[in-house]
């Protein structure tokens, strides 16, 4: 039964990631749009796409638009040119160039969009490129060139609802053993934006030099992306790629946070949990997840636990991990014999 149970948790977490996506493509989500300078974005997340992407490819940013806001989920507009920066690292496995480029553009006839003035973000490649027919399925929920179970082949469909979402488009130019570029038109919208909205950059804090946090999750893209920001905001870090390798990474000492994702093949993060809590009560745990039942998570971490949902920015993250140390503070970590 409790097999089956976990088999259940597991299904939800990837049902709940798999409906998320589907929705985002649909337009149905509920969004959080706001105004967003896309080149402020971009910027802000410079340092995690170099060493997400690693030293193998050369970054260029060349970044306009005279900060003219785009009205958008600038969570899910993040995620996109993380999205983008990733598949166009996967095109180029010797290394190459990614540009990604920002500018006003005015566009008058066109039967997709309304005329008027749009911020025009470009990911380019220099990667082995697409033939026509794949290019003109890039866009299809579902329509992957990737192998068996290295993905669901909704990104770039993803990429495609967001850009409708904020009342634009995507489209793609590609050529084999060219290189790709993968282009979103973002309408302007006249709102101003707020002095505290702007995205700020992952900087280190320095009051979180001394921290220590142990990175818990199964899926290795979203393990390197928590350990690499962590890392650009000051922390050390621990990575664990499954629940048995958390219990072991916790045999070394107590981390001052644990990140874990609540639901993993094996032992999940309820479990690693559990017996870290028996160890020390007071460990602050933070459940990164896209899990929906949040009393569940509750009733596994306890009143002190931090909910960090699927996807996240850069500053939720910041946000979670800082609000657990502030626990820590109150609650100081002892151990138990």
């Amino acid at each position: 039964m409790k097999r089956w149970a976990e088999a259940g948790l597991r299904a939800a977490e990837r049902g709940a990631r798999l409906t998320g996506q589907l929705l985002a493509f649909s337009r149905a989500q509920r969004i959080e749009a706001k105004p967003v300078i896309v080149a402020d974005l971009v910027a802000g997340i410079q340092d995690l796409l170099t060493r997400t992407l690693g030293p193998m490819i050369r970054i260029t940013l060349d970044l306009g638009c005279d900060r003219v806001p785009v009205l958008s989920d600038p969570t899910q507009l993040e995620m996109a040119v993380l999205n983008l920066a990733i598949n166009a690292r996967d095109a180029m496995p010797n290394g190459g160039d990614l540009t990604i480029a920002t500018r006003l553009t005015h566009v008058a006839g066109d039967a997709e969009l309304h005329p008027g003035k749009y911020v025009q973000l470009d990911v380019t490649d220099t990667g082995t490129g697409m033939p026509a027919e794949v290019a003109a399925r890039a866009f299809d929920p579902f329509y992957t060139t990737k192998g068996v179970g290295k993905g669901t082949g909704l990104g770039l469909s993803q990429v495609y609802g967001i850009a409708r979402q904020a009342g634009g488009t995507a489209r793609i130019e590609s050529r084999p053993d060219q290189g790709t570029t993968i282009r979103m038109l973002l309408r302007r919208t006249d709102i101003t934006i707020e002095p505290d909205a702007a995205p700020k950059s992952a900087e280190a804090d320095p009051a979180t030099h001394a921290a220590t946090v142990l990175i818990v999750d199964d899926d290795a893209d979203v393990r390197r992306f928590l350990a690499d920001s962590l890392d650009a905001l000051g922390y050390q870090v621990t990575e664990a790629e499954d629940g048995h390798a958390g219990l072991r990474a916790l045999e070394q000492g107590a981390p001052d946070v644990m990140v874990v994702d609540f639901a993993m093949p094996g032992l999940n993060g309820a479990e690693v949990a559990k017996a870290a809590r028996q160890k020390w009560p007071r460990l602050p745990i933070v459940f990164a997840s896209g899990y929906a039942d949040t009393a569940a998570i509750e009733d596994v971490g306890g009143p002190d636990v931090s909910i960090l949902r699927k996807p996240f920015r850069v500053n939720e993250l910041r946000g979670a991990i800082a609000d657990a140390l502030r626990m820590a503070d109150t609650h100081p970590t002892s151990g138990v014999s």
